[in-house]
């Protein structure tokens, strides 16, 4: 749920071609298998660090059990969506009963760490691709947005007023808007390193010639998932720039720390203030409106100098 929303990334280094056989996870050694230390070549400043010390050691333990099933990564992301939307709707009841949400808080953990897992189960299985990318990125969207509809319904149950909606439906576009400034920073960061990874595919136009082959193969789910890939990266692209490093250790350098603040805006911390928040409200039902508010004032803050200072030294 990479990270987003756990936004649309994935490790494409390890894309499985069709036609070709698929590698054999049962053969590979058990301690690989599920490892929760960074991906290999991600640079260490562009992890979050709740997911680097909690939800992908959970999704670690995971992977060692689904890796030697027949399910699929795909499926995998479909349940975290499902769990997801569950979440959202358990706060929903969470107005009559307290014990709702910390149901919703469970089911929203769970959700987060099997987004965790399904990229893990991918490049496990040898099976990333862009198609997996984008149904990874669609799926942190419906969680985010059944989370944020569900806190904004339990802050209007619970005290009744309408300006709770308000604090609500701005929170979900605060935390959207992070998600995606912190996804585009990333990815572009880390090719400006060339640590050799690659959160996703960045080549737009071998995406192109894909979607051509796929409209004309007739193969229209993935024709439209490459679309809405297209769509949004260009989206991201046009909102934040950051140029080329000509010196990949001193961009490193000089880059790193900026890099860090801005893994506070990813998705992967917002989920885990939400269902830290979600948990805490089963006993102090302010905390939601507490957590709304905090993403409407801190970390917009934050969001603001960010893209402030990129454009001051010329990063935009």
């Amino acid at each position: 749920m990479t990270s987003g929303p756990r936004s649309m990334t994935s490790a494409t280094s390890t894309t499985h071609e069709p036609g070709s056989p698929a590698p054999d996870p049962m053969s590979a050694p058990a301690a690989t298998i599920g490892r929760a230390s960074p991906t290999p070549g991600k640079p260490r400043e562009a992890e979050e660090w709740v997911d680097e010390y909690i939800h992908r050691p959970l999704a670690s333990l995971l992977i060692r059990l689904l890796v030697r099933t027949p399910i699929t990564p795909n499926q995998v992301t479909l349940i975290s969506a499902l769990l997801g939307a569950a979440s959202g709707f358990a706060m929903v009841r969470g107005v009559e009963s307290p014990r709702w949400m910390v149901g919703s808080a469970v089911l929203l953990l769970l959700s987060v760490v099997l987004d965790c897992a399904d990229g893990q189960l991918a490049r496990a299985k040898g099976t990333s691709s862009t198609y997996g990318t984008v149904l990874d990125g669609i799926a942190d969207y419906v969680v985010g947005v059944s989370v944020g509809l569900g806190a904004t319904w339990f802050a209007v149950g619970t005290y009744h007023s309408g300006w709770y909606a308000l604090l609500g439906l701005g929170g979900v576009a605060s935390i959207v808007l992070h998600s995606a400034l912190f996804d585009n920073a990333k990815t572009r960061y880390i090719a400006r390193a060339r640590t050799g990874y690659a959160e996703r595919e960045e080549d737009l136009d071998k995406v192109e010639r894909d979607r051509g082959a796929a409209w004309s193969e007739r193969r229209l789910r993935d024709a439209l998932l490459l679309t809405l890939y297209l769509q949004y990266t260009r989206a991201q692209q046009a909102a934040l720039r950051i140029r080329p490093a000509d010196d990949p250790d001193l961009f490193r350098a000089r880059y790193s720390g900026r890099m860090r603040l801005w893994t506070w805006l990813g998705s992967g911390t917002h989920f885990a203030l939400a269902w830290l928040a979600v948990g805490l409200a089963a006993i102090w039902p302010a905390a939601i409106p507490a957590y709304l508010v905090l993403h409407l004032t801190l970390f917009n803050l934050l969001l603001g100098l960010l893209v402030l200072r990129e454009k001051r030294v010329g990063m935009a």
